[in-house]
């Protein structure tokens, strides 16, 4: 499971993907030659359009959607970092992650959205939105 902020800025995950045919900055520059060609934003631009990576989520519970076609791609040793910004993240949901690569499904994963910094709090899963019957004990909380 990914753990990102409920936020809307950029953020980054990390993965290790089924497979990826990403086309990373620095390779390409190697093979175009010099780097100062162009300016390196366009270089960049021009290679995650190339890239052709959208995110699809799905938040869990009511079934809020996104697709996210403004992606970029690092090569980073064995895996790929994905940049992007969403507008559907809210703290304490869980969603389902797809992200493709031209069509083809590079990765797949949960993601828990949360503010929480300290990970050894345990956080208590559904708390509003459900009760304990009386007389029943069970202690429905998980360490993320």
């Amino acid at each position: 499971m990914i753990i990102l902020l409920p936020t809307t800025s950029e953020q980054t995950i990390s993965v290790m993907p089924r497979q990826s045919s990403c086309v990373d900055i620095e390779s390409y520059i190697s093979r175009v030659g010099e780097s100062n060609i162009e300016a390196e934003e366009c270089l960049i631009d021009a290679v995650d359009e190339f890239n052709n990576v959208s995110i699809y989520l799905r938040r869990d519970g009511d079934g809020k959607t996104e697709t996210i076609t403004d992606v970029a791609t690092r090569l980073n040793g064995n895996y790929v970092d994905y940049i992007f910004s969403s507008e559907i993240l809210e703290e304490g949901s869980t969603y389902f992650m797809e992200i493709t690569e031209s069509g083809s499904l590079a990765y797949r994963d949960k993601i828990y959205s949360t503010s929480q910094g300290d990970y050894t709090v345990k956080h208590e899963v559904s708390k509003p939105r459900y009760i304990q019957p009386t007389g029943e004990v069970n202690d429905n909380t998980y360490i993320i």
